[in-house]
């Protein structure tokens, strides 16, 4: 028989599985860490303070980023649409990366008013979970075993809650950085 034999579903998604190359993500992973440490080296130059225009557009610009995050849950919901499900989610690992960078470098690294600190806290938890989802629960799933599956649900009920105190957290500090 001349040509490809054709694979099976589930011999095709563990050839992907398998076949997964990180280069993307050490890519990722070095410009968020140049980042950071660009904005650690320049975290006492005052063009970066957060009370002056470029460091209030970078927290602007984070909480931006980590609101339009949010498009993903909402695209995983309907049943098409002009982007995929797939580019959604590449995107929501992306702005929920860069953006709680750019309010890292929009905070100095510095714990602030409770109410910054909080924010800055919150910020920090849900990327945390969002890495535990991505490289710890994301093969379990995969793998579609009942314990993976069971795992990604609990995981969810962690990392949704979390967001939502985030995004009470950054209107609490807008406002109390306006008021006061």
């Amino acid at each position: 028989m001349a040509g490809p034999i054709a694979e099976s579903g589930a011999q095709a998604a563990a050839r992907a599985g398998r076949s997964r190359w990180p280069v993307a993500d050490i890519a990722v992973a070095a410009i968020v860490l140049a980042a950071l440490g660009w904005g650690w080296l320049g975290r006492a130059d005052p063009a970066l303070d957060p009370h002056g225009w470029p460091g209030y557009l970078l927290g602007l610009a984070g909480a931006l980023m980590m609101l339009i995050v949010l498009g993903f849950s909402w695209r995983k919901r309907t049943p098409t649409g002009r982007v995929s499900v797939g580019a959604w989610y590449n995107a929501h690992v992306l702005l929920g990366l860069f953006g709680p960078v750019a309010v890292l470098i929009h905070a100095r690294f510095a714990w602030g008013s409770i109410n910054s600190s909080f924010a800055l806290v919150a910020t920090l938890l849900v990327v945390f979970s969002g890495l535990i989802a991505r490289y710890a629960l994301g093969p379990a799933r995969r793998s579609g075993k009942r314990w993976g599956v069971g795992l990604a649900e609990a995981w969810h009920y962690l990392h949704v809650p979390l967001y939502m105190v985030l995004v009470m957290a950054v209107i609490l500090h807008v406002y109390m950085a306006h008021a006061y």
